[in-house]
């Protein structure tokens, strides 16, 4: 009886490490990792931005400079569509760190495309053309 328990919790842990679903999460999020960019169309033309992963940490730096944001993240790799969500921790506007950002992405090659609400928004985009989100392709860095 004494062994019993530590076998069900060993069994209980092992399904969730090794499910199908968390093997995709893992493989999708290994996949993000690296720096990433994307040509963003300005005022003054097409400038680039930044995107950069490391764990579930990630850092963007918008176009001109002045938008910058860094934060930790978790995603549904099994969601139709996927789905981000970051928890800013720092940037430029005060009123923004600790906000929550949702969005729904594509990953597909060296391709990740993201479709996310403003920070603090009630709920995330409802897809890739929700005019009250904003949608930036980024390419993997090489």
């Amino acid at each position: 009886m004494r062994f019993q328990l530590p076998l069900i919790v060993l069994f209980l842990i092992a399904t969730v490490v090794f499910s199908p679903d968390a093997r995709a999460a893992d493989k999708n999020l290994e996949k993000l990792q690296g720096d990433w960019t994307a040509e963003i169309d300005t005022e003054n033309g097409k400038k680039k931005a930044t995107l950069s992963v490391d764990g579930k940490k990630i850092r963007f730096d918008g176009p001109e400079g002045k938008e910058w944001y860094e934060g930790t993240f978790e995603i549904d790799a099994n969601a139709k569509p996927k789905r981000i969500s970051v928890r800013i921790e720092d940037c430029p506007i005060e009123q923004l760190k600790k906000q929550i950002v949702e969005g729904i992405y594509t990953l597909e090659d060296d391709t990740w495309t993201i479709c996310a609400t403003a920070p603090g928004a009630p709920e995330g985009p409802s897809g890739f053309d929700d005019e009250n989100a904003r949608t930036i392709e980024f390419k993997k860095g090489k």
